[in-house]
Parts: C-alpha cells; sequence; structure tokens
C-alpha cells in the first residue's frame, strides 16, 4: 500500500496522495491532514494520483479545509483527479472541491 507522502518546502506542508484512498486509508489521512495543519499554516493537499476514493476520505479532506478556514490557515487541494472530481459530484460537494481546489 502505498502511504501519502509528506514534504515541507519554504513553510508549506505537502501532502502527495496515493492512487487508492479506500476506506482503510481514511485514518492516516486524518492523522496526516491534522498533523500538516498543527504544523504549517500552508497546507497543499496534491490529488492528481487519486484514482478510487471512500465517503471516508473525501470527508477527511471537508473536515480538513473547514478546519483551516476557521484558523485562518491556507490548505488547497492540488490538480484533484477526474475521480475526486466524481466521488465529490456524487456526494453533491462539486462547489466545495471547487471552492478548495487549485488547478
Amino acid at each position: 500500500m502505498t502511504l501519502i507522502k509528506w514534504s515541507e518546502e519554504a513553510g508549506q506542508v505537502r501532502l502527495a496522495l496515493p492512487s487508492d484512498l479506500d476506506l482503510a486509508m481514511a485514518q492516516p489521512l486524518v492523522d496526516s491532514l491534522r498533523h500538516g495543519l498543527g504544523t504549517s499554516n500552508d497546507v497543499a493537499v496534491q490529488a492528481d494520483a487519486v484514482e478510487r476514493v471512500s465517503t471516508a476520505c473525501v470527508q477527511a479532506l471537508l473536515a480538513a479545509s473547514r478546519h483551516a478556514g476557521q484558523s485562518g490557515q491556507s490548505f488547497i487541494i492540488a490538480k484533484p483527479s477526474e475521480a475526486l472530481a466524481e466521488a465529490c459530484d456524487d456526494l453533491g460537494l462539486s462547489a466545495w472541491l471547487k471552492q478548495w481546489s487549485q488547478p
């Protein structure tokens, strides 16, 4: 299983998501997002490799974006994949993804 890749550059934390964000990846994703938001005021989630995503992982991203917004932190979902966009569309979260994503 490919894990979430973590990097820090110029004060920004970047989390590169694996291709498979199934239910088993929900807790590692939550942990990575919490750590990222606790470490930096600027967090970017690289989502172009995502090929499959569970509702629980979408919920984790949603919760992280809300936390960042309430805390005044910068949070983006960079290059969301088609699979992530479709999952968000199915869940009625297309507007949310558009608000927090960056091509």
